[in-house]
């Protein structure tokens, strides 16, 4: 009785000292990451899937999903090449601003016909995998540095933003589909982060030396700004033409 006592003892010393050996704050650092940046990326989501079909809403979703877990996959496997590669971040906010303005630009497109639908689909899944790029490679910059290069918590990191990518994206479609109006914030949000894109790229920075990270919140702004008056100018242009 007092060897297995002994035993027992010793067991729960030994799981109380590797509980201790770990390093919490970098797992609570990429949780609150995830908890941030999957956000934009359900934002792309949902402003994207929202003129589908209701048929069509759910696969579009689901693809969405995929190819931001994909993507982040991808980027994390070779991080190291590319986290400091000048105009990577440039070309993602240049992206990002294009996409922000057509995704609050109301649809034309009728969805009558299967075909249409199919066309309008393959439309869809491709725009969110551009915008996924552009921002998936700002989360896996973020994961890998709060991860300090450990390959085990950037996988936990990717692994806990698949739920959130799901139901933050499920969630914000219905949030976009019963109050319209707040496309319009989720584009200014697009636009907002293009700007810290821009502004936060080392080559745009070396080139342009007027450039830095000091004027990062101005960018964003105007940045954000300028994504809005021009969806609206191009909505009242072509209301203008009918």
């Amino acid at each position: 009785l007092h060897k297995e006592y002994r035993r027992q003892r010793q067991m729960c010393i030994r799981d109380r000292t590797m509980f201790e050996s770990i390093d919490f704050i970098p797992i609570l650092q990429i949780i609150w990451i995830d908890l941030l940046l999957s956000g934009d990326n359900a934002v792309v989501i949902a402003l994207a899937c929202r003129g589908l079909p209701e048929k069509q809403k759910r696969i579009g979703l689901i693809f969405g999903v995929s190819t931001a877990i994909i993507l982040r996959i991808l980027f994390a496997s070779i991080i190291t090449l590319i986290l400091d590669m000048p105009f990577i971040r440039t070309v993602g906010g240049i992206l990002l601003i294009w996409i922000a303005i057509k995704l609050i630009l109301p649809e034309d497109e009728s969805h009558d016909e299967k075909g249409g639908e199919a066309k309008t689909l393959w439309k869809v899944i491709f725009t969110i995998a551009i915008a996924d790029a552009a921002m998936s490679l700002d989360n896996v910059l973020a994961v890998a540095a709060a991860a300090h290069g450990s390959i085990i918590l950037i996988v936990f990191g990717i692994l806990f933003s698949i739920p959130l990518l799901f139901i933050g994206s499920s969630f914000l479609l219905n949030i976009f589909t019963k109050f319209p109006v707040l496309i319009w914030f989720g584009g200014g949000l697009l636009g907002w982060i293009a700007g810290h894109l821009l502004f936060s790229d080392i080559g745009t920075q070396n080139l342009f030396t007027f450039i830095s990270e000091d004027y990062i919140l101005s960018a964003s702004v105007a940045c954000s700004v300028m994504v809005i008056v021009t969806a609206r100018t191009i909505i009242k242009l072509k209301h203008n033409r009918r």
